[in-house]
């Protein structure tokens, strides 16, 4: 079932909707067409009572006027690129400068921040929206104009599933994920560090003092980054260790072991478990940056919720950071005419009750 509705407007006076997709098991999934973002994802505890596992705004000012990408796409570019600078085919750009000297989550006008066309392609079983979304040449300083389509699709298996297309009229750098801040316990209900979370990587990319990869990809034996095995995120939070200091907790990109260059299927990459909730995590991208809202303070949230420090945790499939300058990093090319296809699927597991 799909229930569509007005959440507000935008300060032109465009219409922002909201489409609230429920399957048979009444999970329900809200999402906006601004900025494809997933505003509440209810999971239910009892008849009348649910759990909202994803952290949100109440309205379109607060979604517009947040820095901290609350359930949205990003692009053209997740994650940063250094000094904002690429070459392609020996042309060098410049991209949009937003967060120090760098570029990130595709600028200061990003795909999160934009209004998307809406279409409701399954209203049944498996309840499904498509959105998309035409980016010209030289957004943000890219290259080449890009369009983009996204289908989120709520299972019966109780798996969002979000499939992204694009294809471009010129090379140019593609690299989308989603951005929601999960808390398994509830969003308004604290920290997330006595969640576990698993992440199925050997590997991950150091970084700078201001994020940017060293170029390195190294073993996470013996670090913070192991979580190869169910770890809490707290064991990773409290560890001595330069990594940790530089992101204030962690914010920093896993290389998956699953990642197969031309695969369209999405492979387990990891989960994360609190209480009697456990999500599950698929993708066919080489990377997750994982990130648990270091910066939050007093951020006024749904509800009247105040979101402190490492009250969410995001799981950001993705090619890796600063790709283009790192030529050792699978590439995040997108070539003209060709057709790119990226699915997450992100599975919650809870103890169901009979009503």
């Amino acid at each position: 079932m799909i229930d569509q509705s007005t959440f507000g407007n935008m300060p032109d006076g465009t219409i922002v909707d909201q489409f609230c997709l429920t399957n048979s098991h009444n999970v329900s999934i809200e999402i906006l067409n601004l900025g494809g973002i997933i505003r509440r994802w209810l999971i239910p505890k009892d008849k009348n009572e649910f759990t909202d596992i994803v952290l949100g705004f109440d309205t379109v000012n607060d979604y517009l006027s947040d820095d901290s990408y609350l359930g949205a796409l990003v692009g053209r570019y997740a994650n940063r690129i250094n000094k904002g600078k690429f070459s392609l085919a020996g042309i060098d750009y410049q991209t949009n400068i937003n967060q120090g000297d760098n570029c990130l989550h595709g600028g200061i006008q990003g795909f999160n921040s934009k209004v998307w066309q809406s279409t409701v392609l399954s209203s049944g079983d498996n309840p499904s929206i498509m959105l998309q979304l035409s980016s010209p040449n030289d957004d943000q300083g890219f290259p080449g104009a890009i369009s983009v389509k996204v289908i989120y699709t709520l299972t019966e298996h109780n798996r969002l599933k979000i499939e992204y297309f694009a294809t471009a009229d010129q090379t140019t750098l593609f690299n989308p994920t989603n951005h929601s801040y999960f808390n398994l316990s509830g969003h308004d209900s604290g920290s997330v560090k006595t969640h576990q979370i698993q992440i199925l990587a050997s590997h991950y990319t150091p970084t700078n003092e201001h994020a940017i990869p060293t170029g390195e990809i190294a073993d996470v034996d013996k670090t913070p980054f192991d979580l190869r095995s169910l770890t809490t995120i707290n064991q990773s939070l409290t560890s001595d260790h330069q990594q940790i200091e530089y992101g204030n907790g962690l914010d920093h990109n896993l290389c998956l072991d699953s990642y197969a260059s031309q695969s369209k299927a999405a492979t387990f990459a990891g989960k994360a478990v609190a209480h009697d909730i456990n999500l599950n995590i698929h993708t066919n991208m080489p990377g997750i940056q994982i990130f648990t809202a270091n910066h939050f303070a007093h951020k006024k949230g749904k509800n009247g919720a105040l979101y402190q420090a490492h009250q969410g945790v995001c799981f950001e499939t993705q090619f890796y950071p600063d790709t283009p300058n790192q030529p050792n990093f699978p590439s995040a090319t997108l070539e003209a005419g060709q057709e790119f296809y990226f699915v997450t699927e992100y599975e919650v597991l809870f103890k169901e009750h009979s009503f």
